[in-house]
């Protein structure tokens, strides 16, 4: 059996800031917060998401709470994958519901980091200036700040970046947000944890950040749009031409024709 796990924002579903005019024909409203329109996806995608879900495991895979993950509309209506990967990796949810036995094993894992509030105060103690709008913690596993791009200079955010990984914390910068998460609060091995737990046979991947490197990297086959953040760092990763939101076009198109083709092959040889 095969799967697709893939991060969600930026990568599958965009923000109407992310939607280029023309690039893609029709869009489709998928979140709202506080009467605020949130995040969008494509017609082609939805289609596209539809039918892979129908046919093989397609695992979102987000940095999102289960709380954000779960205001995306299309997942809780339209499409409803059996499984999702939430809190980068902190939590994996069967039919909505938490699997125990990966927050067992996160737990255990976690005792070897510095923890979240000992993280936190250290943290604080080494911003200076007033870049920093908001500090936030997401699920009690990692931490994440708002903050002014504009106002902190590059070094400043180099030498948090190196003493974050110092402390067994990945640092990633997101637009306004800049996420320090723990090591073991990682997607792919979350992903991984389903891949043996469900006899998965090969999974295809994608994502766009920092975060996201691991599950581009040891997936099967793993894409990143070519806006991704993680490009900066690995510029070698397998990237879209299209960028935007219709990189999630050719995503998706690609593992479907990938799917059809093998299904060919497979009739071919039975």
């Amino acid at each position: 059996m095969r799967a697709f796990a893939s991060d969600l924002d930026r990568t599958l579903i965009y923000s109407h800031r992310m939607i280029e005019p023309g690039a893609v024909p029709e869009v489709h409203l998928i979140e709202t917060l506080d009467g605020k329109d949130i995040s969008y996806i494509s017609s082609y995608s939805r289609k596209a998401l539809q039918q892979l879900n129908n046919e093989i495991f397609f695992i979102p895979v987000t940095t999102r709470t289960i709380e954000q993950y779960q205001r995306i509309t299309l997942f809780q209506h339209t499409i409803q994958p059996e499984y999702a990967v939430t809190s980068n990796g902190g939590h994996i949810l069967k039919d909505g519901k938490v699997v125990k036995g990966w927050s067992d094993q996160l737990k255990a894992s976690l005792e070897t980091c510095l923890s979240l509030p000992v993280f936190i105060r250290q943290l604080e103690a080494l911003i200076t200036g007033n870049w920093v709008d908001r500090i936030r913690q997401a699920d009690y596993l990692f931490v994440y700040l708002i903050i002014r791009r504009d106002q902190v200079s590059r070094e400043e955010l180099s030498a948090l970046f190196e003493w974050a990984r110092e402390q067994g914390w990945q640092p990633s910068l997101q637009g306004r947000k800049l996420y320090f998460v723990p090591n073991p609060v990682n997607k792919w091995k979350a992903v991984e944890y389903l891949k043996d737990e469900l006899g998965l046979s090969y999974v295809y991947t994608a994502g766009d950040s920092l975060l996201d490197y691991e599950l581009i990297k040891y997936g099967d086959k793993g894409f990143v749009p070519s806006h991704g953040e993680v490009l900066e760092s690995y510029p070698n990763l397998h990237k879209t031409e299209a960028h935007g939101m219709a990189a999630s076009d050719e995503i998706l198109l690609s593992i479907t024709e990938d799917l059809s083709l093998s299904k060919l092959l497979s009739e071919q040889n039975s």
